[in-house]
């Protein structure tokens, strides 16, 4: 086949974490001959760390940036814009671990039902000032069509988006402040709700036709929402990139596109919901039923994903929730992990806590990346 008549090809490989900064896995696959590390467009990583102050995911990030500088010929401003979105908790039986996504050219697929086709994007430098308005909606949004550009499908046809959002940080809203702009003060979970939950609103608005919500509405108006997407919010840490911005992969399924791969997703109506991956699954391509994975289906799961919120008044299907324990959060998402890997037969999961505006209220959403070949 011509060379013109190849197309982009997107692959993944998943690999296991034995410490924070960790690359011995990734030197296997480049001296194999399995990696290229100038193809990498994108990572996702489940780190280590689990209480407030730890840096496990600046240390992963920066530790798989060097690496690809050192065994790649890509320049520094280059990898600097290659989205790498890490969420901590390493805990309960979750073992940490990054996947790398490449993109190379191939022959297309004839697989009528698509092979993945990813898009990365990065929003413009996101102000403090604009959490107080919908002009953080519209940055995610943008971010969120500029990936699907990448990726040569349209909005409507992305299945997925992973991200990491911009969270002002106490300081910022004071500069902003002195500077003369108004923000009306907030608490630090409030302005959580409102910096997740735009990124989610973003994706509702740019692959789900939402209109634009009201400002107010930003972190409270929890009937808005989308089941594509997983994007946490953090402050702003020096993982690459001019400043503070929304990073964002967004995956989808497009016909004609090469590889091995399909992508699915689905929501997850609450905490207890486990057959939402069961959904995921079959709707990347894999005739699953309920139940664990057989060793043949569980052979073809290359990335699970899961942003999970928390009951909705401290209430799980009616029943109350210690939700004042300090580590209830942690002993959520260590109960996530543990039921789905039950299912996967496999506990390298990618979970996220404190969805806002992803997946139903107390619920969120699951995506899977499975090889159909």
């Amino acid at each position: 086949m011509a060379n013109d008549a190849l197309v982009p090809t997107i692959d993944a490989f998943r690999v296991p974490l034995d410490n924070t900064t960790d690359i011995a896995g990734l030197e296997r696959l480049v001296k194999e001959g399995a990696l290229r590390t100038d193809d990498v467009i994108a990572v996702t990583g489940k780190t280590e760390g689990w209480q407030p102050g730890e840096t496990s995911r600046l240390d992963a990030d920066q530790a798989i940036r060097r690496f690809l500088l050192d065994r790649g010929s890509r320049p520094a401003s280059t990898i600097d814009q290659v989205p790498m979105v890490f969420t901590t908790g390493g805990i309960g039986i979750l073992t940490p671990h990054v996947v790398v996504y490449t993109r190379t050219y191939a022959e297309p697929s004839n697989d009528s039902a698509g092979r993945l086709a990813m898009g990365v994007a990065r929003s413009e430098l996101i102000r403090p000032e604009w959490m107080a308005t919908t002009r953080i909606v519209e940055a995610n949004a943008g971010a969120v069509r500029r990936a699907a550009s990448d990726a040569g499908i349209d909005p409507s046809a992305i299945e997925y988006v992973v991200g990491k959002a911009y969270y002002p940080s106490r300081q910022d809203f004071a500069d902003a402040r002195a500077a003369g702009h108004f923000i009306p003060e907030n608490d630090d979970r409030a302005l959580f709700r409102k910096a997740s939950g735009a990124a989610g609103l973003g994706v509702a608005v740019a692959a789900d036709g939402l209109p634009m919500p009201a400002a107010e509405e930003v972190g409270t108006r929890f009937d808005l929402w989308s089941a594509k997407v997983a994007v946490s919010a953090n402050e702003w840490e020096p993982v690459g990139g001019a400043g503070p911005q929304t990073q964002l992969m967004a995956f989808g399924n497009k016909v004609g596109a090469g590889g091995r791969l399909r992508v699915g997703h689905a929501a997850m109506t609450d905490t207890l919901d486990v057959d939402a991956l069961t959904r995921a699954l079959q709707r990347a391509g894999l005739d699953v039923g309920p139940g664990p994975l057989s060793p043949e289906h569980r052979a073809r799961v290359v990335a699970v994903y899961v942003k999970f919120g928390f009951p909705v008044e401290g209430r799980l299907r009616g029943r109350r929730q210690i939700t004042e324990n300090p580590q209830y959060g942690n002993q959520v998402k260590a109960a996530l992990g543990g039921m789905f890997a039950s299912v996967l037969q496999d506990n390298l999961v990618w979970i996220s806590a404190s969805a806002t505006h992803q997946g139903p209220a107390g619920g969120g959403t699951v995506a899977a990346v499975v090889d159909v070949t």
